[in-house]
């Protein structure tokens, strides 16, 4: 009897754990599957990111000027001096006003370089005491940029006034590089002629230097200037940076007090020509 008994604990016993394994696998194929569905449902969402394009997020970049102007203005006037925008004078040597002029434009906020005369193949003349021809020697060419530059002490740089023949000769150009070199100054390419070697001569003795882009004013018509202005804008925004050569007359500063400010609100930014060289 009792080994009876003994048989039926042991069968209860072994009829337990078998429902317990029974029910262990149960739950661990329950969560298998679910696992497996899982990792299907990621797989989806994974391919479904491939098939559909990338959509790029817009950079909104930071604000900045559409393009940089630089105005040099051949010689000095009051009107002038009351524009409100950094702007460049050149003055010439050789007239009793010249240094007072220079003082003036400093005074006011202005910069200063030398306008210095150069021989031109039209024979126009020039200031005689300071013209740079072709037929002079070294030592020449030295001495009068070196008076004038004397002469106007608050220039930080130097231009070609007129000078289609002196600006396209190499010996002339070299000699004013040196003289610019020795005393840290840049020099500004007017490009009165497309013969001209002074910028490249400039960058052959690491004078720091830059050209003349548009004329604003060959033409004394109101119209003609503003459409030169127009111009100028246009390749500043094109290039980053353009300079601009005008002169002290009348309608000039018409033109450039009123559409100054209006090319200042469509973000184009005024700089000294000093800030623009290379």
């Amino acid at each position: 009897m009792k080994k009876k008994n003994f048989r039926f604990s042991v069968n209860y016993i072994l009829i337990g754990i078998i429902v317990v394994l029974l029910v262990f696998l149960k739950r661990m194929d329950d969560r298998i599957t679910v696992l497996e569905k899982r990792e299907t449902d990621v797989e989806k969402v994974e391919l479904k990111k491939e098939k559909t394009p990338h959509k790029l997020i817009p950079v909104v970049s930071p604000t900045t000027s559409r393009g940089t102007i630089g105005i040099l203005n051949d010689d000095v006037s009051d009107g002038f001096l009351n524009l409100d925008v950094p702007l460049t004078y050149a003055v010439i040597p050789g007239h009793e006003y010249s240094k007072s002029f220079g003082e003036k434009a400093i005074g006011r906020g202005f910069e200063v370089i030398v306008h210095m005369p150069f021989e031109n193949l039209a024979n126009k003349g020039g200031e005689e005491s300071f013209v740079l021809s072709t037929t002079m020697d070294s030592e020449t060419i030295q001495e009068r940029v070196q008076a004038a530059l004397d002469e106007i002490p608050s220039a930080i740089g130097m231009n070609n006034h007129q000078g289609s023949k002196a600006s396209a000769d190499q010996h002339v150009m070299s000699n004013v590089a040196r003289v610019l070199k020795r005393r840290n100054l840049f020099f500004v390419d007017s490009r009165t002629t497309t013969e001209t070697v002074a910028e490249s001569t400039m960058e052959a003795y690491k004078v720091p230097t830059t050209r003349r882009n548009i004329f604003l004013d060959n033409e004394d018509d109101e119209g003609k200037i503003h459409a030169q202005l127009i111009k100028l804008a246009e390749k500043s925004e094109e290039w980053g940076a353009a300079v601009g050569i005008g002169h002290v007359k009348p309608k000039t500063l018409k033109i450039l007090e009123k559409h100054i400010p209006e090319l200042q609100k469509k973000g184009y930014k005024f700089e000294f020509v000093s800030k623009m060289l290379h």
